[in-house]
């Protein structure tokens, strides 16, 4: 039976925020559009005060050019010689994320709407989010509201830190080596950096391990998505600029992870706009009083986008504003928002703006036989979601995440794309592979972490990612690696938080569960 640490709840629940709170310091977001790895130089300073935490308690660090960081903590006890374990998270935050100095505290929550200072229109309460009723009573915390702060992965990533604080508090306890690593640019799949450090644990030996990157608490993942990106171009075919005012609209959606879409009600505003300009069209009021001259969504909100509108009087104007209140506004609780403003430039109306909306608003409306936009798949379903426009050397570019766990149905997502776009330019590009199948061999992965679960009293549960781990690279090495929950709502949003007293129960779930490992690994 492993022992629990000696420190209160409340002991390991202060460290485990200060250590949260260094870390949502640094900004560490990747950046796709950049060549180098890391694709940002936060994922450097992070990689770099990390070494220092984890040498100050004991352990051998090494870290490489791309920021890679591996921190070895030895053996102890009767599990010293046993196999090493590596527990590992990203660097990376997602694009958007914004570092914060501190965080807001709720001391014993009691399910109403909590306070995001730079966002009052928020209405985040076990009301409106069902799910939230698990964390009434515990001490919220959460950050400004007007961007995420990474909770994904820097959750994980604390963890990890308070597991060290609390391996060095209990010297007594045994638990086989340890290799903590830390990797570059997860958030964008890129692997590069990742293949040397999938070699280096499967050279030292290790077999077995965990990514501590999930959403749920204790939740336990043996299979996650397969993911492509597609993308269909539209070409450019500029017309004649109307006399009439041009406005810009900037069309906010609900942003949240693929992951939680269906009960955290996302709305990308392609969706928003493919469903406005439908709206418009059926009151007559598309081409003779109302043009959408340009769509482009935002660099580092993809649920976000800006348009440019030409409107041909205020009759039309207000057509088009009682257009957005009944499309945006029931959605504003939840993040949306929608503002009109007269525009700075008059570029052309390009045909394409419009054939692209109505690409997304016959896609989203087809009956192919499985779930489309992510906001209305959950569980083991997949999705295939229309989520950012980009202009690119080709046209307008329209990008598609297609997510299935079966190889089959990911097939079939495919046809179906490639079928809508009717002979459109189509390219999908795979990102990453379920990890189920090499997993199927290795149940004992969620058996240790179940057994951990039980000797703290927290309830653990097996559920698929509805996501990637980006772990190809060591499944291929032979290092299997399963993924553990963090236990937050909202990823990569503005909405995210945790509570105190879940981050001490998580740090004693690893606790006790590199004890468990070192008894039956």
């Amino acid at each position: 039976m492993p022992i629990l640490p000696r420190q209160s709840p409340d002991e390991i629940a202060r460290r485990a925020l200060g250590h949260l709170e260094q870390v949502v310091r640094i900004d560490s977001a990747s950046d796709e559009r950049s060549e180098s790895i890391p694709s940002t130089v936060g994922q450097a300073r992070l990689s770099e005060h990390l070494a220092g935490f984890f040498a100050e308690l004991g352990a051998s660090v090494e870290r490489d050019a791309s920021a890679n960081l591996v921190a070895t903590f030895v053996g102890r006890g009767a599990a010293a010689t046993a196999a090493p374990l590596a527990l590992l998270i990203h660097l990376d935050t997602s694009r958007g994320t914004q570092a914060i100095e501190r965080l807001d505290t709720v001391p014993a929550w009691d399910g109403r709407t909590v306070a995001y200072p730079a966002n009052p229109r928020l209405e985040v309460d076990v009301a409106n989010y069902p799910s939230l009723a698990a964390f009434v009573g515990q001490t919220l915390l959460h950050g400004p509201g007007d961007a995420p702060f990474g909770l994904d992965d820097k959750l994980g990533l604390s963890h990890l830190m308070t597991l060290a604080w609390l391996l060095r508090e209990n010297p007594e306890v045994a638990h086989p080596p340890l290799i903590f690593v830390g990797r570059p640019d997860e958030e964008i799949a890129r692997m590069q950096a990742v293949k040397g450090l999938a070699a280096l644990l499967a050279e030292r030996g290790v077999r077995s391990g965990y990514t501590v990157d999930g959403i749920e608490p204790y939740e336990i993942n043996v299979a996650n998505f397969n993911g492509s990106r597609g993308s269909v171009w539209f070409a450019l075919r500029p017309g004649s600029i109307p006399e009439w005012p041009a406005f810009t609209l900037t069309v906010g959606g609900v942003n949240t992870h693929g992951a939680t879409a269906k009960a955290e009600g996302h709305r990308p505003a392609t969706r928003l706009a493919a469903e406005l300009l439908a709206r418009l069209g059926e009151r007559g009021l598309t081409s003779e009083a109302v043009v959408f001259a340009s769509f482009v969504s935002d660099a580092l909100r993809d649920c976000d986008a800006e348009l440019t509108v030409y409107v041909r009087d205020d009759g039309a104007r207000a057509a088009l504003a009682a257009a957005l209140d009944q499309i945006v506004g029931p959605h504003v609780p939840r993040g949306a928002s929608w503002r009109l403003e007269p525009a700075a430039s008059r570029p052309a109306p390009d045909a394409a703006v419009h054939e692209l909306l109505g690409f997304v608003a016959r896609f989203l409306a087809s009956a192919p036989g499985f779930a489309l936009s992510a906001e209305d798949s959950s569980g083991w379903e997949g999705y295939s979601q229309p989520y950012r426009a980009v202009a690119d050397e080709r046209g307008l570019r329209l990008d598609v995440r297609l997510r299935d766990f079966d190889e089959a149905g990911m097939a079939r997502r495919c046809d179906h794309l490639r079928q809508t776009a009717a002979g459109l330019p189509v390219e999908i590009e795979l990102q990453y592979a379920n990890m189920g199948p090499k997993l199927a061999g290795r149940p004992e992965l969620a058996e240790w972490a179940k057994r951990a679960g039980q000797a703290v009293g927290v309830e653990t549960r097996v559920l698929p990612i509805r996501g990637g781990t980006g772990v190809d690279p060591f499944l291929e090495r032979g290092v299997a690696l399963a993924n553990l929950g963090t236990g937050y709502f909202a990823p990569e949003s503005e909405k995210e938080l945790t509570t105190l007293e879940l981050m001490a129960r998580h740090a004693a779930w690893l606790f006790a569960l590199v004890q468990v490992v070192g008894a039956e690994g």
